[in-house]
């Protein structure tokens, strides 16, 4: 956008001009001209060209090509003048600050500002010897004016670009603490998840052993933690049908354990693996959680899971508050990192959020198999 402000500045100043520039060529040699035209006014509408799209590196070589543009060819009126005196001020004159500016958005701020003293030093220079006595200023007063002036959008530019630079890399630290804390609330997930196996399973058959049940209850009972160990095990590459429901049960009552969640298993001895388990079982949890504090009072999400050989499929819905989801602030990162961007980065995965103000959210995620 800067970068397009720039251009379009250029372009005002080229129109402006254009009747100062014809009648100025008539003291100047005819090359520099139309080499000063090219110099000053081409890459900046090859800057303006090149801010649609995305890749940084070209449009601040283009705003490096324009600063330096504009001082070649102060630096070459000397050897295009005449020796004709004008009756105003030189067109190059009127435009330093715009080669201050794209400095900017090109260089480091020292670079920048000394572009700006290298453009505002020879036009000044230049105003002063090639003008007429009575059209002509006090140097010095004249000189520090422009560089003043100039300097003032130059360090305004400068320090906006500097805070973008900050906001950027704040925007990612808060992104990578996000998607950290999500890794974590998976965890946490998991870890929940062999609580209540060691608590319901193991525990349960070691104090049945201890009271001295019957051998073949207890080894009956044991046989059964065992499957359970197995069929969690936290490194395995696959989830039964009964393990994703668990794992994904489990995830939607570490938010609000009074919330049902619906299964609907057409899978035949499916096998399911982890990865797409673990992200969607982070991501509904943090749908629920969403939902649960902002949907509004007494109102309670419902989650469907339907579950078939090659598909995972979550409903998270509620009829709460809702939002307008265009103005979603870029800081909510509950929404955008934790469950879009999170689901979206996993190979089969897809997520669609729908909720207008007053008609509730739905969230619909899912995970696809690839087809062989």
């Amino acid at each position: 956008m800067f970068a397009r402000f720039i251009s379009s500045g250029y372009l005002f100043y080229m129109a402006l001009m254009a009747a100062t520039m014809a009648d100025q060529a008539t003291v100047m040699a005819t090359w520099w001209t139309g080499f000063a035209v090219a110099a000053v006014y081409g890459p900046p509408i090859v800057l303006g060209a090149l801010s649609f799209r995305h890749d940084l590196r070209w449009i601040r070589c283009a705003a490096g090509v324009a600063a330096l543009g504009y001082v070649a060819a102060a630096l070459a009126w000397p050897l295009a003048w005449n020796g004709e005196l004008l009756r105003a001020d030189a067109w190059i004159s009127t435009i330093p600050g715009l080669a201050g500016l794209a400095a900017a958005l090109a260089w480091r701020p020292v670079w920048a500002l000394l572009l700006l003293v290298c453009a505002v030093v020879p036009v000044q220079l230049i105003n002063h010897f090639c003008r007429a006595p009575g059209h002509n200023g006090v140097l010095i007063p004249d000189m520090m004016f422009a560089m003043s002036f100039c300097m003032l959008y130059v360090c305004a530019a400068l320090m906006a670009m500097r805070t973008g630079r900050l906001l950027d890399a704040t925007r990612s630290d808060a992104h990578e603490t996000a998607a950290a804390a999500a890794a974590a609330t998976a965890r946490d997930v998991q870890r929940a998840r062999f609580n209540a196996l060691l608590h319901d399973w193991v525990m349960s058959t070691l104090l049945a052993a201890a009271r001295g049940t019957h051998r073949a209850d207890v080894r009956h009972q044991a046989e059964l933690a065992l499957a359970k160990l197995d069929d969690v095990e936290p490194e395995a590459v696959s989830y039964s049908a009964a393990a994703v429901a668990a794992h994904l049960r489990t995830a939607v009552a570490d938010v609000d354990d009074r919330l049902a969640l619906t299964v609907i298993d057409d899978s035949e001895a499916a096998s399911f693996p982890a990865e797409p388990v673990h992200v969607l079982g982070a991501a509904v949890s943090e749908a629920v959680r969403n939902s649960v504090l902002h949907a509004g009072v007494d109102v309670s999400p419902e989650v469907v899971v339907s579950l078939t050989d090659s598909r995972i499929e979550i409903i998270v819905t509620d009829d709460g508050v809702g939002f307008d989801i265009t103005k979603i602030p870029s800081h909510r990162l509950g929404l955008a990192v934790s469950i879009v961007a999170r689901v979206r980065r996993l190979p089969g995965g897809s997520v669609d959020v729908s909720s207008r103000p007053g008609a509730g959210t739905t969230i619909h995620m899912s995970w696809q198999a690839a087809t062989a």
